[in-house]
């Protein structure tokens, strides 16, 4: 699981988190509302790695970090397709 602090609860909030449903499993982030936190490149990496492991079991295509993942000193979003 994942975790972000919350000021209004005082406490760490779930975002991002597994759940076994039967035989099958569930990748759930309450993160995404917000169409401009959408277009950020480590979204998206969250994304495919949680819907790869609830379709197979495993992150194992999507694994690797994308060259353009975002780090402390930059940021890096996914440019809008041109229509």
């Amino acid at each position: 699981q994942g975790f972000s602090y919350s000021p209004q609860s005082k406490r760490n909030e779930p975002m991002l988190m597994t759940i076994s449903y039967g035989d099958g499993r569930v990748f759930h982030t309450p993160m995404g509302h917000d169409v401009e936190a959408m277009r950020c490149r480590g979204f998206f990496t969250i994304i495919q790695r949680g819907t790869e492991w609830a379709a197979t079991g495993a992150v194992k295509r999507t694994a690797k970090v994308p060259d353009d993942f975002p780090t402390e000193e930059k940021v890096s979003v996914v440019l809008s397709p041109k229509k």
